[in-house]
């Protein structure tokens, strides 16, 4: 018998937790000040990857009726 409806992972969460860890230390250790513009430009955009929320693709629908170009009077 599998684990219950609701109970969290151990695994999952003992991964989860040592992975924070391990990025804490290394965000702590990256002297930002030896870096160039290039690497600050790259760095602040793979964490903007995941500070920031996506956008959703909006889908732009043109329900235009279509009309007749010339009205005739009958």
């Amino acid at each position: 018998m599998g684990r219950t409806a609701g109970t969290p992972n151990k695994i999952t969460t003992e991964i989860r937790s040592k992975l924070e860890n391990l990025i804490d230390g290394l965000i702590n250790s990256i002297q930002i000040e030896e870096l160039n513009n290039t690497q600050k430009l790259k760095l602040l955009q793979i964490a903007l990857q995941y500070t920031l929320p996506r956008l959703q693709a909006s889908i732009i629908s043109n329900d235009v009726e279509d009309l007749p170009l010339f009205i005739e009077d009958i």
